[in-house]
């Protein structure tokens, strides 16, 4: 399991708690509200907001300076210099906290990605399956629990991957799995294959619009973007 997939345990069980009296929808306005709150709070407690205030004031005060400036472009100089110096002394301060803050998210967005983007076909309907390099031969088998899919070169199984989560794509194992992890595993490093994609269909959480207003973003951002805003304004984060 990557750094990032650890707490993925812990989303499931929640979110299977909230199914059974929630739909997909509203309980994607539920996390997409925490992570908002979640994330801006640790912004706000793992930034210096005070040295970023005085940053800030600081670099509207060198831009004020420079734009009031009326003499030549060659004296101006040291007022294109503060300007610069200013901001960058801002974004200095800003990121290493905002780095920090999105980690939570980003597991959050993998496990979510990975539990609402897609779903298993039915078993009777078999995905279209394609292999890098092309060639080899693929069989579905939607009847077994869980679902799974042989990838043979000839009469020689390269590879059997057991379909427990809606994950569409399968490679060899590479070198920042440590991060995040493929939950179907990885293909056999000395095999022919290098890449199995699995063309899922897309899970629907809203009964109504086109298909790009379905899926789980469409949902997600929004509410997220809108949320970090009040939060933004509510606990005056600098």
């Amino acid at each position: 399991m990557g750094i990032f997939d650890s707490p993925a345990p812990v989303f499931s069980t929640a979110d299977r708690l909230m199914a059974t009296a929630l739909p997909d929808w509203l309980r994607l306005v539920i996390w997409a509200g925490l992570a908002a709150i979640v994330t801006m709070l640790l912004y706000k407690w793992l930034s210096p907001q005070s040295r970023i205030a005085e940053a800030k004031t600081e670099a509207r005060e060198a831009r004020a300076r420079l734009n009031a400036f009326d003499g030549d472009f060659a004296d101006a100089g040291p007022l294109i210099k503060q300007q610069f110096s200013t901001a960058l002394r801002h974004v200095g301060l800003v990121v290493p906290g905002t780095l920090l803050a999105i980690v939570p998210l980003l597991s959050l967005l993998l496990w979510a990605e990975t539990y609402y983007g897609h779903r298993l076909p039915p078993p009777d309907d078999p995905p279209t399956v394609r292999t890098v390099p092309e060639g080899a031969v693929t069989r579905w088998d939607g009847g077994s629990q869980p679902a799974s899919l042989l990838v043979l070169e000839g009469s020689r199984v390269v590879a059997e991957i057991d379909m427990t989560a809606p994950v569409g794509i399968v490679t060899k194992r590479p070198w920042w799995h440590w991060l995040a992890d493929n939950p179907l595993g990885y293909l056999p490093e000395d095999g022919p294959v290098e890449q199995v994609w699995i063309a899922l269909p897309e899970r629907h959480v809203l009964p109504f619009g086109p298909e790009w207003l379905r899926s789980w973003l469409a949902v997600f951002m929004p509410v997220m973007f809108v949320v970090s805003l009040l939060m933004y304004r509510w606990a005056k984060i600098q």
